[in-house]
């Protein structure tokens, strides 16, 4: 079973199970619980699956600002995220902490002189 996940610009890594805090996210008219928004292309990462996704920074204190997105719990046998552009990801039961992954690129390379 895995423990991480990507999904595009998402990352869902496997945490030990918790009691869901902080701020709960509503699914929308259309059944959706949208997870992100693509920047680009409006696409939405969204389960449709009843899950429940909530948000508390203090679950967070280890992920770099503005990265956390949120943490779902999952206490069906499993639920599907889903992105237009991406494959679907089937996550287990559990509880799972979404972040946004970053590009790390190199600054300014410059040789040095004698």
């Amino acid at each position: 079973m895995e423990d991480i996940f990507a999904q595009g610009d998402l990352l869902i890594e496997r945490v030990p199970d918790l009691v869901p805090s902080g701020i709960r996210a509503q699914a929308g008219a259309d059944g959706a619980l949208v997870v992100a928004e693509g920047e680009l292309t409006g696409h939405r990462h969204a389960f449709y699956d009843k899950v429940t996704m909530f948000r508390d920074d203090s679950l967070a204190w280890d992920i770099p600002k503005g990265l956390y997105v949120a943490h779902v719990r999952i206490d069906g046998p499993e639920a599907r995220l889903l992105h237009e552009e991406h494959d679907v990801i089937a996550l287990p039961r559990g509880t799972w902490r979404i972040r946004r992954q970053r590009e790390m690129e190199p600054k300014d390379v410059r040789l040095i002189a004698d």
